[in-house]
């Protein structure tokens, strides 16, 4: 209970209010999709009568958006992480998204159950499947450079932005300390596939997935006869340039077009962005 008491209601740039467990945290996630659109580029829509799966819906800011495009879309959202979401549905309910639905699981290559290496700190980093490599490391300093010099604390952002990399990089080791605590906490696994049985979806118009390094994993899992029910991908990479080359790969031999370019975010962290090929 500790970690759910430590929420707090945060001003969005926008005016509107969310319950969340980091403000900070928040208003990186808020300009990633909001300002940034990292989950609509590149052709990707979102239409009437959509049915989205969140996979990664953290506190629920994906839905926040789906719902201000004016789209009435049939959302499923997951969140592993009980403190996350519990917060995740305080936000369903105090937006009155009644279009979505929560599920408390995580989605994997197939069912079952797992630990979820949980940052109560900084939650979006929270992942089944750990990377404490030194290019992972590396990856993460960029990601808080980055963080830092484009804070909306403009001050912060202004005077951090004027320093040397070689003055950035101590002080982004620092916070990544700072943040690096990780609590582990057993989640239900489902798949993909599992969803799409289980829920009776006759399509899924976007999949969504922002998953700390199962993204191929995930994909992976899709049985044959659901791929053709999936008509737009966007998935983030936080694994490399070999699990980069897998999502790509996996996405073209289903008959997907591809769009890839680094975050904003996360220059080092690719969005791939995938339609399917109306000549195929």
């Amino acid at each position: 209970m500790a970690i759910i008491d430590a929420t707090t209601e945060h001003r969005l740039p926008d005016g509107s209010v969310v319950d969340c467990m980091n403000p900070g945290e928040t208003e990186i996630i808020y300009r990633e999709i909001f300002t940034d659109r990292v989950y609509a580029r590149h052709g990707i829509e979102i239409r009437d009568g959509d049915t989205i799966l969140d996979i990664g819906a953290n506190i629920g800011l994906f839905a926040l958006f789906v719902n201000r495009t004016g789209a009435r879309a049939n959302l499923l959202c997951f969140e592993p992480a009980p403190a996350t979401f519990a917060v995740l549905e305080r936000n369903i309910s105090r937006h009155a998204l009644g279009h979505v639905r929560a599920f408390n699981a995580g989605i994997a290559g197939a069912r079952g159950e797992a630990v979820l290496h949980f940052m109560p700190n900084f939650t979006v980093s929270s992942s089944f499947r750990p990377d404490d490599s030194a290019e992972q490391a590396e990856r993460n300093e960029e990601f808080t450079i980055n963080a830092l010099a484009t804070s909306p604390n403009r001050l912060l952002a202004a005077a951090f932005g004027v320093l040397p990399r070689f003055v950035q990089r101590p002080i982004a080791r620092a916070v990544m300390r700072a943040y690096a605590k990780r609590v582990a906490v057993s989640c239900p696994l489902v798949s993909v596939s599992d969803v799409i049985r289980e829920q009776g979806l006759a399509r899924v118009d976007l999949l969504k997935i922002d998953a700390e390094g199962v993204e191929d994993e995930i994909l992976a899992g899709i049985a044959p006869e659901h791929w053709p029910l999936v008509r737009q991908v966007t998935v983030e990479v936080h694994r490399g340039p070999g699990q980069l080359a897998a999502v790509e790969s996996l996405l073209r031999s289903h008959g997907f077009l591809t769009v890839t370019e680094a975050s904003p975010a996360s220059p080092a962290e690719p969005m791939v962005y995938a339609r399917r090929d109306s000549g195929r």
